[in-house]
């Protein structure tokens, strides 16, 4: 969970309230019976108990972004280069909240930073345009070294075809992706495929309210979604030429596979289907045609004297080309 200071200081005004209210409570029955004078100890107990879930948060938040992960963004995440640079304050912070509150373990296969930030990124890409948003059910991360198959099972097998999935049953709060899939979803060459952001959608839907979507996200919008897939799962090969086929599974599986689209090739988006455009726009709060438009695709080069992407409104040679030059 992200801690902002204004929610920081609201919980400790309500620890505050619920710590007065507990002493003058056992105040006034120690007064009336003085063997009960001990449950002022309660006091003490109930402001941590109020503030327990802010404390840890505000505390990693405290620390400073580690070096060794400040590169794996700016040279492997298209989102957040394109990011000014208070935006990727709070980026960098939904890394270290997730990264503290969830393991990410290698089945068979090395965890290293890379793929330790990539999942995170993969965590908060699609929950960005909100201001209050944690995975309440996800305690686990397992990244196994290849495909595979609804068993969970990766051995090399030729029925080993799955690249990611929110757990069921005995694995309900854990997620598997499979590391190469992470890696090609960063990569240049991965289009609009995504596996890291087309599973959180999946976790996105099911942590969000009844309805499927977060409470953020106003009603007629929410009504409107949900007219638009039943419409299109009903008359699935008149968009087959420009959306996946794999959308077309379930009402769930369109959701992610358009969130893929929508955060990894926003303008091919745009171009084919301008009202779902809008309307992914509105379900996520977020506006990627315009915010992915500055950054350049890999191999192409930025001019020094070009206006950095970042949005700064400096030359590229004295802003963000800078700071890497000073990042070695």
């Amino acid at each position: 969970m992200l801690v902002t200071p204004e929610a920081n200081r609201r919980n400790r005004r309500q620890a505050l309230i619920v710590a007065v209210l507990v002493a003058w409570a056992t105040g006034l029955l120690g007064w009336i019976f003085p063997p009960l004078w001990f449950l002022l100890g309660l006091s003490p107990f109930s402001y941590w108990w109020v503030r327990r879930r802010y404390l840890r948060p505000v505390t990693v938040l405290l620390q400073p972004f580690p070096k060794r992960w400040e590169e794996i963004p700016r040279e492997q995440v298209a989102f957040f280069q394109a990011l000014d640079e208070v935006k990727k304050v709070r980026f960098r912070q939904l890394v270290q909240i997730f990264l503290d509150e969830v393991r990410v373990t290698g089945i068979g296969t090395k965890v290293d930073a890379t793929i330790r930030v990539l999942v995170a990124a993969s965590a908060a890409i699609p929950i960005f345009g909100f201001h209050d948003w944690e995975y309440r059910r996800l305690r686990e991360v397992l990244i196994y070294p290849d495909s595979f198959d609804d068993a969970y099972q990766s051995t090399g097998g030729s029925d080993e075809h799955i690249l990611g999935m929110v757990g069921l049953h005995h694995l309900s709060g854990v997620m598997i992706l499979s590391k190469p899939a992470l890696l090609a979803g960063f990569a240049d060459e991965s289009g609009h495929h995504n596996v890291g952001v087309h599973e959180f959608a999946h976790l996105f839907e099911k942590e969000a309210s009844e309805y499927g979507l977060p409470p953020e996200v106003p009603w007629r919008v929410v009504r409107q979604w949900v007219g638009y897939v039943a419409r299109e799962l009903a008359r699935p090969s008149q968009h087959g030429d420009h959306i996946n086929p794999y959308a077309y599974t379930n009402e769930h599986e369109f959701f992610a596979v358009l969130a893929e689209y929508f955060f990894t090739s926003p303008e091919l988006l745009k171009r084919r289907d301008p009202a779902l455009y809008a309307m992914l726009r509105k379900l996520f709060h977020q506006d990627t045609e315009s915010l992915l438009s500055s950054v350049p695709r890999r191999g192409e080069s930025i001019g020094r004297n070009a206006p950095c992407p970042c949005g700064s409104g400096k030359p590229y040679k004295d802003c963000c080309l800078a700071v890497e030059a000073t990042n070695g």
